[in-house]
């Protein structure tokens, strides 16, 4: 879950809404988005859009042709609601990663909101719905974190846990947030993105510490965040981008040997939604010196400040064999609606969004974290499948839900 989305789910500005000033409700997501109903106008007034994307380009050299309905993504029955859903191919498996996620009752540490899960399936079809997720279960058969917690961390956790606190205040916690997969076909290990949050009890009352990647050599093993030395962000070693730098996370995937990573909006600067480009080595993907950043007109640089926006919106990057383009899929925001966007190259040039379709209504608020799972793709990737986020009616509860989306190339033109 990337900051747009979280800005959807999540986050504005507390201090100028005054429904947020003093809030210590539960954290609930239809509490917390009935607040964008009174913070637009102020948006508005403020001279601030959340509509706006700046330029558009080109319209995508497609249309969309169907739109399938396949219903949520199967979830362990002690799971009341989770959001998120990256997904990639690795080692056999399509695997997914959520971001926070309710429990119906207590796991092993007694906890009943874990920061992140995943699960995993063989099913590679997914014409009818996916099916066949499995999940890794601890000792009581709730579903465990795919991201290690450091010691301090969890010791943290532990203290703060509302469910026995032992310090105030009580639900504080460190919470993990996942985002994009990148598979390494050299080697077969996995990368995964991460935001580091530091949350307080209530709604909105959180701050984005930093992102980073990790590495995952097989299902059986646990990813390793990074150490580094010197550490980029204090007292957290792991974190190889700061809270003032690009989301890099947003979107990944390795082509002909070097990964490209979308970095999509700003923690510390919530109206900066552009979505920058960086490539490097796999293999040296937690070396932040190996990095280097797209600067526009065919330029790279070394110094991240050079980075430039190459689109707006967020979401998930991967090629399409049908359109021969890459294709980010992402929510727009304060919207059901779910957007497509088209390139020949990584860098761009970008077209225009189109509409893919309008989501099914949540039980409250919008529709977020839209993300295609391209090892899905049917038909020659003339059909995607595309995952997002909504709220459902229980207290705590939302569900993951699957579209199939079949894309028409343009009729060439008659000899």
């Amino acid at each position: 879950m990337r900051s747009l989305n979280i800005f959807q789910k999540f986050r504005l500005f507390p201090a100028e809404i005054p429904c947020l000033q003093g809030k210590r409700s539960s954290g609930r997501i239809s509490r917390i988005l009935s607040c964008f109903l009174i913070a637009l106008p102020i948006l508005s007034a403020t001279g601030c859009n959340p509509f706006s994307y700046g330029p558009s380009g080109p319209r995508p050299d497609l249309s969309i042709a169907q739109v399938t309905d396949l219903g949520p993504i199967p979830a362990n029955q002690d799971i009341l609601g989770r959001d998120g859903g990256y997904s990639a191919l690795f080692q056999g498996n399509s695997v997914w990663v959520y971001g926070d996620t309710f429990l119906a009752r207590p796991d092993a540490q007694n906890r009943t909101l874990i920061s992140d899960s995943w699960s995993f399936t063989t099913d590679l079809s997914a014409q009818t719905g996916i099916s066949g997720f499995q999940e890794r279960l601890d000792s009581t058969g709730a579903p465990t974190m795919i991201l290690p917690e450091t010691p301090a961390e969890q010791a943290f956790n532990q203290a703060h846990n509302i469910n026995n606190c032992q310090a105030q205040p009580c639900g504080a916690r460190w919470a993990l947030w996942p985002g994009a997969i990148a598979v390494n076909p050299a080697d077969g290990s996995a990368l995964i993105f991460y935001m580091l949050v530091s949350a307080q009890p209530g709604a909105f009352h959180f701050q984005i510490i930093g992102s980073s990647v990790a590495t995952w050599q097989n299902l059986q093993s646990q990813p390793q965040r990074p150490a580094l030395n010197p550490p980029i962000v204090t007292n957290h070693p792991d974190l190889m981008f700061t809270a003032n730098e690009p989301e890099f996370g947003s979107a990944a995937f390795v082509s002909n040997g070097v990964l490209y990573v979308y970095g999509c909006g700003i923690a510390a600067n919530s109206s900066d939604i552009g979505c920058r480009l960086a490539k490097v080595d796999p293999s040296r993907a937690q070396n932040r010196s190996a990095w280097t950043f797209y600067a526009d007109n065919g330029n790279w640089s070394s110094n991240i400040g050079d980075a430039a926006s190459v689109y707006s919106g967020g979401g998930g990057v991967s090629w399409n064999n049908y359109l021969q383009r890459y294709v980010a899929v992402y929510s727009q925001a304060f919207s059901q609606n779910v957007m497509i966007r088209t390139s020949p190259n990584p860098e761009g040039p970008w077209s225009g969004e189109v509409l893919a379709f309008v989501a099914m209504q949540p039980s409250s608020g919008n529709v977020y974290d839209a993300h295609g799972h391209s090892e899905y793709d049917a038909n020659g990737g003339q059909t995607i499948f595309v995952s997002y986020s909504r709220s459902t009616p229980a207290p705590f509860s939302s569900e993951v839900r699957v579209v199939a989306v079949t894309l028409e190339r343009p009729a060439s033109p008659a000899p």
